[in-house]
């Protein structure tokens, strides 16, 4: 027990709570690398198998019946086609491992505590070309949850997805493709992910905390809010009015 409590990753939380900026692990790129490999192999593998069906002529007449351009291979030839495909694969790999490596190092991901008069939220940096910044509050968060796939495991890495309310007006989307998008696509919400973090449950946690504090602080400041009925100059018009009805009483006496 004492060995795998000394195995939990520490994350930074003095820099979640004070807004310093994160970024993903480059084992997210090793993530984003590694499903291409695995994609251009698979690919590389159904070419070669697809060759293996040519020798069948059934099978040839089928696919060249359904897919013409079919032919261009076969004049090829395996050697020359799978020629191609490794100077293609290779340039498609290393163009995109340049782009994710650029893009994956240009995110930028902060989450900012309740502290004085500081909102607190949740802020998104993404983009190469077209730079996407997004602030949540915590206020708009509506549910909160860590997801691992098989890479992610691999790589010992996690995304925090955070899940906020829209802004929709509850009107009625006219027409039937926005209705069934509406339907099906999570009407109103929308998702902020964190992705590419060692620290994604304890950041989950530390949202989670924020929210509790936030709504407990609001109900707590709530009372202070509220508007005095009897205010000085509330009391001070009374006397006024009081006053006035005295010399009217006094006046009337008289007579």
């Amino acid at each position: 027990m004492a060995q795998e409590e000394g195995r939990v990753i520490r994350p930074p939380i003095e820099q979640v709570t004070s807004g310093r900026v994160f970024q993903p692990t480059n084992a997210f790129i090793g993530k984003k690398m590694l499903k291409a490999g695995i994609v251009m192999i698979f690919i590389g593998i159904g070419l070669q198998l697809l060759f293996i069906g040519f020798t069948n002529p059934l099978f040839l007449e089928i696919i060249l019946d359904l897919f013409e351009p079919i032919e261009l291979l076969i004049f090829l030839g395996w050697e020359s086609a799978n020629l191609v495909y490794i100077i293609v694969a290779t340039i498609v790999f290393v163009t995109g491992s340049v782009y994710v490596y650029i893009y994956v190092k240009r995110i930028e991901y902060s989450a900012m505590g309740m502290s004085g008069d500081t909102m607190p939220e949740i802020y998104t940096k993404r983009g190469i070309i077209t730079i996407t910044k997004r602030h949540v509050p915590f206020r708009t968060v509506v549910h909160v949850e860590t997801r691992r796939g098989i890479f992610d495991r691999i790589m010992g890495i996690g995304t925090v997805l955070i899940e906020t309310a829209g802004g929709s007006t509850g009107q009625q989307v006219p027409g039937l493709v926005p209705l069934l998008i509406q339907r099906f696509g999570g009407g109103n919400k929308s998702e902020e992910r964190i992705e590419g973090i060692r620290f994604h449950q304890e950041l989950r946690d530390f949202i989670l905390r924020e929210m509790r504090d936030l709504g407990s602080s609001s109900l707590v400041h709530e009372p202070k809010g509220r508007k005095r009925i009897f205010t000085n100059q509330t009391l001070e018009a009374f006397k006024e009015v009081r006053d006035a009805l005295k010399e009217t009483r006094g006046t009337s006496a008289k007579a």
